[in-house]
């Protein structure tokens, strides 16, 4: 069974018992949304600095949060997947570690802290007890299961053990492991197949841009969110997404009607106007704005190939 999240953290370097200032993270986090600056469909900062040894402060995300995590007076970033769905426990934990490895890269390289991190120790929590129980029994299947993804990530020098044996009241929570002095964040992304340069080039035809793939998952959860068409009339006639049609050019109309805080997926044929009318959204405030990458073409391409091209 998949459990409910899959979380990793990567902690402070020298010491992360070090106390970390928190309130550049809260700017930082923002600017990381209005950049795409990371993956997944970035949604709210939330500010917990004020709770001692607590969860610091939370990029929310719709299926991944990031943070600056505090927990157990022990600074790390922390990447917590969420709505897995049936997705393998072994796929899981690779896109978490890369997502990681991208928001570790991104957060040294903006200059917002001086906060710098060692990825050659990651906690790796299962945050479900009845799917993957803290027991020995609990820690050898995860083990199975994550050590071909570990062994990827850090070759011979990789092993794995199990944190808090002694609190089955705790989320399973495995240890990856490093004895290469020489890793980093980088080379190691690379290990898992990706980089930081080409996600940011894959952040596509606006700085807001989700897949057609995450449009799909929301309309399958049931996620409350507001699809604009904003085509011509004749290009909705050939196909369509359900979504509500307004032309670019009277989107300033629809605006009236918006509340402020609404979460907006727009798409056209390929990208092009959408990225232009959600440009148009946040500058007029609309901070959940998004851009359908690749437009309703990339939809046909990748979801539904009976729909009809033009």
């Amino acid at each position: 069974m998949t459990p409910i999240r899959i979380a990793a953290k990567i902690f402070v370097t020298p010491d992360p018992r070090a106390e970390v200032e928190l309130e550049p993270f809260i700017g930082l986090f923002h600017r990381f949304i209005q950049e795409s600056a990371l993956e997944g469909l970035l949604i709210d900062v939330a500010d917990y600095a004020h709770v001692p040894e607590g969860p610091g402060v939370i990029l929310i995300g719709h299926d991944v949060d990031y943070g600056i995590d505090a927990s157990e007076g022990r600074y790390g970033l922390l990447v917590t997947r969420k709505r897995l769905g049936d997705t393998p426990v072994a796929d899981v934990v690779l896109d978490v570690l890369r997502k990681a490895l991208i928001a570790v890269l991104a957060t040294e390289q903006s200059g917002a802290t001086p906060v710098r991190f060692d990825p050659r120790r990651i906690e790796i929590s299962l945050i479900d007890r009845l799917a993957t129980p803290n027991s020995a029994e609990g820690f050898e299947q995860a083990k199975k299961q994550i050590a071909p993804v570990i062994e990827k990530l850090f070759g011979a020098s990789g092993s794995l053990e199990r944190e808090r044996e002694d609190d089955a009241r705790r989320a399973l929570t495995l240890c990856a492991l490093s004895s290469d002095a020489s890793v980093d964040a980088r080379s190691l992304l690379e290990r898992l197949g990706g980089d930081l340069e080409s996600h940011r080039a894959e952040a596509g035809q606006s700085d807001w841009d989700v897949s057609v793939e995450t449009l799909k998952r929301l309309r399958e959860e049931g996620a409350e969110f507001v699809l604009i068409d904003v085509r011509e009339l004749h290009e909705v006639e050939i196909c369509s997404l359900g979504g509500e049609h307004v032309p670019l050019d009277r989107l300033q109309e629809k605006m009236a009607s918006l509340a402020r805080e609404s979460h907006v997926i727009v798409h056209c044929k390929v990208g092009g106007r959408g990225a232009k009318a959600v440009a148009a959204l946040r500058d007029a405030g609309f901070e959940n704005a998004w851009n359908l990458k690749g437009g309703i073409l990339a939809w046909i391409d990748h979801i539904d190939p009976s729909l009809s091209r033009y």
